[in-house]
This record gives C-alpha cells, sequence and structure tokens, in this order.
C-alpha cells in the first residue's frame, strides 16, 4: 500500500479571533500548486482516493491536487483529518476505502510529520507548506513499517527557473 501525504500551501493569515479553519489558501499557494501538478503527472502519482481535512486550505489544496493530477474522482473531506490529527485518525479515515491501495491525505503541521515519523521510524521529518510524501508499505500500514520513499521539496515547483 502506498500512503501521500500532501501539506497544505500557503494561506491567509487568520484574523484577531477569526475561524482558523476558514483561512483561504493565498494567491501564491494556489499558483505554487497549480505548478506542481506537471512534476506530480510525471511521478505518475495516481491516488485511488484523496482524502482532505475539513480546513478551506487542505480542501482548496486536495482540489488543485484532483485537477493538477486529471483525476476523475473529487477529493472527499474527513473530519478526522482536522488539524490535531494523529496516526489512529488517518487510519479511520482511511479504512472507510478497504479496496484504495493508494491514499493521498491532505492535511496540516505538525500532523503529517508526526505520522510520517511513526510509520516510518524517522525521527524527523520536515513537511514545508505544499511539500508533498510518499510512504510505502509492504502490507497494511502500521507504525514503523513503511518506507519513506521520497519527499518532495515545494521549492521544485517553482516555475521561474
Amino acid at each position: 500500500m502506498i500512503l501521500y501525504f500532501l501539506r497544505h500551501a500557503d494561506a491567509e493569515d487568520a484574523p484577531a479571533g477569526g475561524d482558523d479553519l476558514a483561512r483561504p489558501l493565498t494567491a501564491a499557494g494556489v499558483e505554487s500548486l497549480t505548478a506542481a501538478g506537471h512534476l506530480w503527472r510525471r511521478l505518475n502519482l495516481r491516488p485511488d482516493r484523496v482524502l482532505t481535512s475539513p480546513a478551506l486550505r487542505a480542501r482548496q489544496t486536495a482540489d488543485l491536487a484532483v485537477r493538477g493530477l486529471g483525476l476523475a474522482a473529487p477529493p472527499t473531506t474527513v473530519p478526522e483529518l482536522a488539524p490535531g490529527a494523529d496516526w489512529p485518525a488517518f487510519a479511520r479515515a482511511a479504512i472507510r476505502w478497504p479496496d484504495a491501495r493508494r491514499i493521498l491525505f491532505v492535511g496540516h503541521e505538525p500532523d503529517l510529520s508526526s505520522v510520517i515519523g511513526e510509520l516510518t521510524g524517522a525521527a524527523s521529518v520536515r513537511m514545508r507548506k505544499g511539500g508533498l510524501a510518499c510512504v510505502e508499505f509492504p502490507g497494511t500500514p502500521e507504525p514503523g513499517a513503511g518506507e519513506l520513499a521520497w519527499l518532495l521539496d515545494p521549492d521544485l515547483y517553482d516555475t521561474t527557473s
């Protein structure tokens, strides 16, 4: 099984006393993810399911990923991936689709780094905004059984170079 982890792109700051879950992506965040689609297609990134946090910035990121990859199915918003999610929450979200062999999770920090670390045994993982990681498993995903196959830094998406 393959699990992909995508951190939402750059988002607006929450206004004082504002709703953190309602923060949209910035124009730069949208541009970065739009540019990423080409690279992701070259990697043959083909998730069976895209599961996203209910936060607006994550849903927008998931929508851009689906569009950039040319996937037919829209992303699915799952409450388990809200900020503060841990591996058991990710697992509960994934188990709803037992036939999915490749799942793309769209979420937040420090959740993604923590989950990747737990699954791979890595002492430290740094997921920048818009970063994408691939963790492969010989069977069922469980702590310590995964291998970090790759981690894409969002600087690779820069179209100005």
